[in-house]
């Protein structure tokens, strides 16, 4: 095998007058010695998991299955129904990916009744879900598994220049605080 090399691009951030965090190229530099992942071998690296937070006790809690994720547009970086979720393998932030999928299933939008409506108010659910994770992630202290500013240009991207109606965003925080509730143990021995 041999390797390959790229240019990288070397970005910086700062922040404008209005608080917004923009990102800037200032320039590339080549690394060699490149492989593709299906070039190389090493086991899997572990899930991400927050110190206080347990996936598999908060699947159970909500009573939300976490199958292997199927579909082929690799676009997709997740997706839920019923009471399922999947992360793709490949999304850029996984933990950041699966609790949006359970904002969708805790907030309703994945019930049989719900599916009409969601193809109606997608951006609403969309802004939800993606408010939910963004929220969650922070109170875990995880603000390293996502980029808050791509969080940002998915939710205007969504909702446009909409204003939520104080019921959703209501169960934005709900969903939120279901999800964190779930999977921090309250007896710190489990």
């Amino acid at each position: 095998m041999a390797a390959k090399a790229i240019l990288r691009p070397i970005i910086y951030k700062d922040t404008n007058d209005q608080g917004d965090e923009k990102q800037h190229v200032k320039g590339f530099k080549m690394v060699n010695r490149m492989f593709e992942v299906s070039e190389t071998q090493s086991e899997e690296l572990p899930e991400y998991e927050p110190p206080t937070w347990n996936k598999e006790r908060t699947l159970g809690a909500l009573a939300i299955v976490q199958e292997d994720f199927e579909q082929l547009n690799g676009n997709m970086a997740g997706h839920s129904y019923n009471r399922n979720v999947a992360i793709n393998p490949v999304a850029k932030y996984p933990f950041k990916t699966l609790v949006h999928e359970l904002g969708h299933v805790v907030i309703g939008h994945t019930s049989e009744a719900s599916m009409e409506e969601y193809r109606q108010h997608r951006g609403l659910m969309e802004f939800q879900a993606n408010s939910t994770a963004y929220l969650a992630l922070n109170e875990l202290d995880a603000t390293d598994r996502f980029d808050a500013a791509e969080i940002r240009g998915y939710i205007q991207t969504w909702i446009h220049d909409e204003r939520p109606v104080d019921a959703a965003i209501k169960q934005v925080f709900g969903a939120t605080d279901k999800i964190l509730k779930a999977g921090i143990a309250t007896n710190p021995e489990t």
